[in-house]
């Protein structure tokens, strides 16, 4: 059955021609792109209706993909174009990586510690780049680390499309919709506070902790709206209870970057990576 918003194959887009679609969120769809002028492949992601239906969404898009245009940086699946087509549908343009991302590989059993360690760094120095160019990504998971399979398995960060401006700190942009994985979501974000670089620290640190031992932080929470009261009470997971293998230095690792109060994590995803990999012994 066809999904609402779903564009088909052969579809002809912003100038591109849709080949298939590559994934599915809340909020958009990403489809394999083949650019009319250039023959090039893309990754087109295009908004769903019900947000493109919203004047102040539509001008946070605009906003935000501006921002992440600008940003240049080799961990960095950058926003190569944007816009709005003649029936109102909005999207954005990202160069197509061949490859797989860092979830599909955990479940491949393809993740021991110290590639999930050396993935977290990359992603990292991604976030600190972005972070520095007054730009927080808002939706920080193992889905989003893409491994290129033409540039010796480095990791990208993919899906700025939709990421926030620091400067107002509104995890929303002024919309009241906020878009974020519960999952890795930090309780400033789910309460609709401010949010800066410590919101993106606290989403890698529980991407780690999946990469770590297999699950997202709070898996057991019967309901996305117990893994929400998860994220805002509980006290973070131990990553020995579920991979006892592990140093019980990365419990303080997880713990940092998990804290509920922003003021107790890492500063900067860098801080974290760095703290990670000292506890991992070469």
């Amino acid at each position: 059955m066809r999904e609402r918003g779903q564009v088909e194959p052969g579809t002809v887009l912003a100038g591109c021609r849709i080949v298939r679609r590559l994934g599915r969120g809340g909020m958009a769809g990403v489809y394999l792109a083949i650019e009319a002028a250039t023959s090039r492949q893309v990754a087109l992601k295009v908004l769903g209706p019900d947000l493109a239906a919203d004047p102040a969404f539509r001008r946070r898009f605009v906003r935000e993909a501006e921002l992440a245009g600008a940003l240049t940086h080799p961990n960095i699946v950058p926003v190569s174009g944007h816009g709005e087509t003649a029936d109102g549908t909005l999207w954005l343009a990202m160069p197509y990586v061949a490859g797989t991302d860092a979830d599909a590989e955990l479940r491949a059993g393809r993740m021991p510690p110290a590639r999930a360690v050396r993935i977290v760094a990359e992603i990292a120095a991604a976030l600190d780049h972005a972070h520095g160019h007054g730009l927080l990504h808002g939706d920080v998971k193992p889905a989003n680390f893409l491994l290129s399979a033409d540039r010796g398995g480095r990791a990208l960060l993919a899906d700025f499309g939709v990421a926030r401006g620091l400067r107002d700190g509104d995890p929303g942009g002024g919309t009241g919709v906020v878009l974020v994985t519960a999952a890795y979501a930090a309780p400033e974000m789910l309460r609709g506070k401010h949010c800066d670089a410590r919101t993106d620290v606290y989403a890698l640190g529980g991407s780690l902790f999946r990469l770590l031992t297999g699950k997202p932080p709070f898996f057991d929470a019967a309901s996305k709206d117990d893994t929400v009261r998860s994220h805002l009470h509980r006290p973070p997971p131990r990553v020995t209870r579920f991979a006892p293998w592990l140093p019980a230095q990365l419990d303080d690792v997880i713990g940092t970057a998990l804290a509920k109060d922003p003021a107790n994590r890492y500063r900067t995803a860098g801080d974290l990576a760095r703290a990670a990999a000292a506890a991992l012994p070469a």
